[in-house]
């Protein structure tokens, strides 16, 4: 027998219907009507509505029980697209996806966030237009846009905390001049936030609690809880890199405090002690390119 939705939630317009759709619970008006419980007549006029916005196609019929076969309502993910960009300490990951997050075009280039915002937004701006002409599609196809910066985000502001890690990017609105340049509305999160909350809902939708934990330059934890994304005080919840480690010792983070696990397992020391042991790695990237590469020493320093 199909879920039926929380009767104490409200069930109060198309939307209702469209995310049932987009999760594939729900493929007809009948199974639409059986798992909201609203009047036939109700559905079908949430759903007439959706089909003449677009966000709703009707496809080919589907097998009947009795009766005219019913027809099958799918989600239209070609209808407009989304703009992704994951800003990252020395590089930015750049992408266009269509309404069901089916990358489209993308690119990674190297910049550093250490430019500050008054070059990087800008620039950002100029490669999204860029991708949206490789991928044929135009600004006003732009239906969102999606950012994550590598430090914690106040919540709806879209605003980066003042951190040392991240220099002249404290309380920019990055959220509003992005949402000016391109038109459209505007996420921005902390990177590993977002991570988490696009695994969650693309391949684990159906489990409650959810960490994701992304090591590169720095360290970070993202926490789904109860199916929604917890990001604490300030938005500081998940800042495992900046958690006292217990080899720690004195060694200086970025952050300015001491013994930060990011200090002895970010990228910055992984690079460090491979070129101390005679294979010169200058970040990240070359820690990983010798990951792949199968290299011993590289795989044994990132297990300990």
């Amino acid at each position: 027998m199909r879920d039926v939705i929380d009767s104490s939630a409200p069930v109060s317009g198309p939307g209702t219907m469209l995310r049932l759709v987009r999760e594939g619970r729900a493929t007809t008006r009948a199974e639409l009507v059986e798992l909201t419980g609203l009047a036939r007549s109700t559905v079908s006029q949430r759903v007439d509505a959706l089909l003449a916005e677009g966000l709703l196609v009707a496809g080919e019929t589907s097998a009947s029980t009795g009766g005219r076969p019913p027809t099958v309502l799918a989600f239209n993910a070609g209808l407009g697209v989304v703009l992704a960009a994951e800003i990252g300490a020395t590089r930015c990951h750049v992408a266009v996806a269509d309404l069901e997050a089916t990358v489209l075009t993308e690119s990674i280039e190297q910049i550093a966030i250490a430019d500050g915002p008054d070059v990087l937004l800008p620039w950002l701006v100029e490669r999204f237009d860029a991708l949206l002409r490789e991928a044929g599609r135009r600004r006003r196809d732009v239906r969102g846009v999606g950012v994550g910066l590598p430090a914690p985000v106040s919540p709806g502001s879209g605003r980066p905390a003042n951190q040392p890690t991240i220099p002249g990017w404290g309380d920019v609105p990055v959220a509003e001049r992005l949402r000016e340049a391109l038109g459209a509305p505007v996420l921005v999160d902390n990177d590993v936030n977002v991570m988490a909350l696009g695994e969650h809902r693309l391949n684990w939708r159906d489990t409650e609690h959810l960490l994701f934990v992304k090591a590169g330059t720095g360290i970070g934890c993202g926490s789904v809880v109860a199916g929604e994304l917890h990001r604490g005080a300030h938005g500081a919840a998940g800042e495992l890199g900046h958690v006292r480690a217990p080899r720690g010792g004195d060694v200086v983070c970025a952050c300015g405090n001491r013994g930060c696990l990011e200090a002895i397992a970010g990228g910055p020391a992984l690079a460090q002690e491979l070129t101390a042991a005679g294979q010169p790695a200058a970040d990240v990237h070359d820690v990983a390119a010798q990951l792949r590469a199968g290299d011993r020493t590289a795989l044994t320093l990132v297990r300990q």
